[in-house]
């Protein structure tokens, strides 16, 4: 028997997503900015599956927001009222794990009290495991005989205690080939993906950019000029969202605001400069001689881009460079440093 379905089309779960938005009256999912055709599918898939009381594992790659998908589920769920528990599974030490999910009586250890651990606390809730490819395999058999079960023992407790949770994962690693690979459990695999949902990438959708720019960016931020949005559209994203969120914030630190590089107010192109290091960087050996000279071509703007943060920066403290530097969490003499090697700066006697 088919224990696992993978949802994010019409045929899958049996109705078009346009007729969904046109009788629901409304986005189901508002915490997810987006509006193209990928993102309309996932928002009614998590619309049609959070009334299930099945366990959800979403996948995605790192930066497309799976936390804000495994929130809709909740919120949209008949558990909304109850808390939606967080953990991110790659933060907690081994030796921690029990204790963290289990929670611990007094005397369990030296100055243990009474507390409920994550499990306890996500009762007739969610349960949303974060990042759940990182668990080894020895936290990966801990977890699972709480699933199986429904109960637990506190860490120094005695008696069993049992919790009601829904549970939802995500990951960005891909769990079948780290269980054909031996370092993910067959069994906790089919435990935590009765249902699939795949979050798309920022670069299947670049009809959002504009949305994503404004959520941002904030209403009354700087917008991008349309050569602005024809590059970032043109760029492969390989950090997603988290990734335009840096890009964006770059560019309104460093766009002037007398207009002198662009159009008043505005992001324009020549403001949006992406990190010169990507992980395809990593997959070839670069050809010789061809590495100092492509680390020039990226270290160029961006340390344009610094120089204008530094500058940004120092005149938003009114010309005090220690005030800055604070703001920056760098030292005045390093301030100084950038003042000082900028082709246009502040004039001297404006530096305090």
């Amino acid at each position: 028997m088919k224990t696992q379905s993978t949802f994010g089309n019409q045929s899958e779960y049996g109705f078009g997503v346009a007729a969904f938005f046109a009788v629901g009256g409304g986005d189901p999912c508002p915490e997810i900015v987006g509006q193209s055709p990928p993102m309309l599918r996932l928002k009614a898939t998590l619309h049609e599956l959070a009334r299930l009381e099945v366990a959800v594992l979403v996948r995605g790659e790192s930066g497309t927001g799976k936390e804000l998908a495994a929130a809709a589920l909740h919120r949209l769920s008949s558990r909304a009222r109850r808390p939606c528990v967080s953990v991110n599974c790659a933060a907690i030490p081994r030796e921690l794990l029990e204790s963290e999910l289990f929670g611990c009586e007094p005397g369990a250890f030296t100055g243990a009290r009474r507390r409920d651990g994550y499990v306890a606390r996500a009762d007739r809730g969610t349960l949303f495991l974060d990042e759940i490819g990182e668990l080894s395999l020895s936290a990966q058999a801990v977890l699972l005989r709480v699933l199986e079960t429904g109960e637990f023992t506190p860490v120094g407790g005695e008696r069993p205690r049992r919790s009601d949770f829904r549970l939802v994962c995500a990951t960005h690693r891909d769990l079948r080939q780290m269980v054909r690979a031996g370092t993910f459990r067959l069994d906790l695999y089919h435990r935590i993906c009765a249902l699939v949902v795949d979050v798309p990438p920022l670069r299947a959708r670049p009809g959002d950019l504009p949305l994503l720019c404004r959520a941002l960016l904030g209403v009354e931020g700087p917008a991008p000029t349309r050569a602005a949005l024809e590059k970032l559209s043109g760029h492969a994203w390989p950090g997603n969202v988290r990734e335009l969120k840096n890009v964006l914030t770059r560019a309104a630190a460093c766009r002037d605001r007398r207009g002198e590089f662009g159009e008043p107010g505005r992001i324009d192109a020549g403001q949006i400069i992406f990190d010169a290091w990507s992980p395809e960087a990593d997959a070839e050996p670069a050809a010789p001689g061809a590495g100092p000279v492509a680390n020039a071509a990226g270290a160029a703007p961006m340390r344009h881009a610094v120089g204008a943060l530094v500058r940004f920066e120092v005149e938003r403290h009114a010309g005090n460079v220690r005030a800055a530097a604070r703001a920056l969490g760098i030292s005045h003499t390093t301030v100084y440093r950038h003042l000082k090697g900028a082709a246009t700066g502040l004039a001297a006697p404006g530096i305090q």
